[in-house]
């Protein structure tokens, strides 16, 4: 009973925050029309207010180093960033969400940098440019308007409205999704030569690998292995911190070498961090790397991933690391939510109990899985530059020279 009412008032709370926002938004609209359009400023809007990550991380970066005149303006929710003072590099400037300066500052922008669909009714006006990065890396599972069934109404209308928005899509190159525009509702320029924040997969930094090591003090004598499912329905994940042991023990015999586990969960998944991070009598060998704010700086600092129906596959491809498959509800997650292509025609070893995952581990030739690896990108299309962030921050650049 305690916990409806919660989530009665927790419905109503969230309603007033939209009511709020759609109200400001109407109230605001016919006078910040009429402001005129900085042509220096770009508004980037990351997951609706995370820290400094993702895509548009790697753009920033290129763009702070041209060392160009640009304001670049970094829109923050405080659940997610506590102290942006020290989330945010020297260059940024960081402004709280849905704020009536939030919205001063993007319809002022001549630049926008969005990786979701714009969660109200904005509308771009004559003279604004958006760069839709989107979020997700290699496509394994259906999107947009693929799924439009499964998908609320509201969202829908909103995606369609946000596609006829935007001047440029990025998205990943493989053909994985036979008509991209189609399936974003989309009909103007994309961008498929590779993604912003895959550039430090293709280039690694020692520096970033450092940190990596350094931020959870391990030894750079040992191998990070990292565990990263992806996100399920109420967060039912069914593994626990013994599974995980094994998993060390199982790849430290086979490789000779002392393994040290990151566990990437879903940042709101509580529920399966109090059931792994409950016994401590693992120490320092598996650790909670749920809220690093970057998982490719993980990625770089990582020699073997274990996934289930996660888009970090493509990532391992690209770098061409060690990557085992672990589906232990591979049936039940078809018939949810289902994939584009069956496990079994990816280039990964597949299990899905630990008996299975511990014989792929055991039976693993690095040959043949380069040479299974290589074949697929090849035949797919998987592909990365190592420079889409100078391409990206090259179009912005002409865009505000324009």
């Amino acid at each position: 009973m305690k916990k409806k009412i919660s989530r009665i008032f927790e419905i109503i709370y969230k309603g007033s925050i939209r009511v709020r926002i759609y109200g400001l938004f109407y109230l605001c609209y016919p006078i910040l029309r009429f402001i005129p359009i900085k042509k220096n400023k770009i508004v980037i809007d990351n997951y609706w207010g995370k820290g400094y990550g993702d895509n548009a991380k790697y753009i920033c970066n290129y763009l702070l180093s041209t060392d160009k005149k640009l304001d670049i303006v970094w829109l923050y929710e405080p659940q997610y960033v506590s102290s942006p003072e020290n989330d945010f590099p020297m260059g940024i400037r960081y402004v709280k969400n849905r704020t009536f300066k939030s919205l001063f500052e993007m319809y002022t922008a001549r630049i926008w940098i969005d990786n979701v669909r714009k969660n109200f009714s904005i509308n771009k006006r004559k003279g604004q440019y958006y760069i839709q990065t989107w979020h997700a890396g290699f496509s394994l599972k259906n999107i947009e308007r693929n799924v439009a069934d499964k998908l609320p109404p509201r969202y829908v209308k909103r995606a369609i409205k946000d596609s006829e928005m935007c001047d440029l899509l990025i998205f990943e190159s493989s053909d994985m999704i036979e008509d991209v525009p189609y399936t974003f509702w989309y009909e103007g320029p994309l961008y498929r030569k590779g993604i912003p924040r895959n550039d430090i997969i293709i280039n690694p930094k020692p520096e970033v690998i450092d940190k990596v090591y350094s931020t959870y003090n391990i030894s750079k004598a040992k191998k990070i292995v990292m565990y990263a499912p992806t996100f399920r329905q109420n967060y039912d994940l069914k593994i626990d911190s013994q599974f995980l042991k094994n998993v060390v023990s199982f790849l430290s015999e086979k490789f000779d070498e002392e393994y040290v586990m990151l566990v990437r969960l879903h940042p709101n998944d509580t529920k399966s961090k109090e059931s792994i991070f409950q016994d401590t009598s693992f120490g320092n060998t598996i650790i909670d790397a749920s809220s690093y704010n970057d998982m490719q700086e993980l990625l770089c600092a990582t020699d073997t991933l274990i996934t289930d129906y996660s888009s970090t596959i493509g990532e391992m491809m690209v770098s061409e690391k060690k990557c085992f498959i672990y589906a232990y509800d591979y049936d039940q997650y078809m018939k949810d939510r289902g994939l584009l292509m069956d496990l079994s025609d990816l280039p990964f070893p597949i299990s899905k109990n630990e008996s299975e995952l511990k014989k792929q581990i055991n039976d693993f030739d690095n040959d043949e899985y380069l040479k299974t690896v290589r074949r697929f990108k090849k035949q797919h299309n998987v592909f990365e530059s190592g420079h889409a962030s100078e391409d990206i921050g090259n179009i912005i650049l002409e865009q505000i020279e324009s």
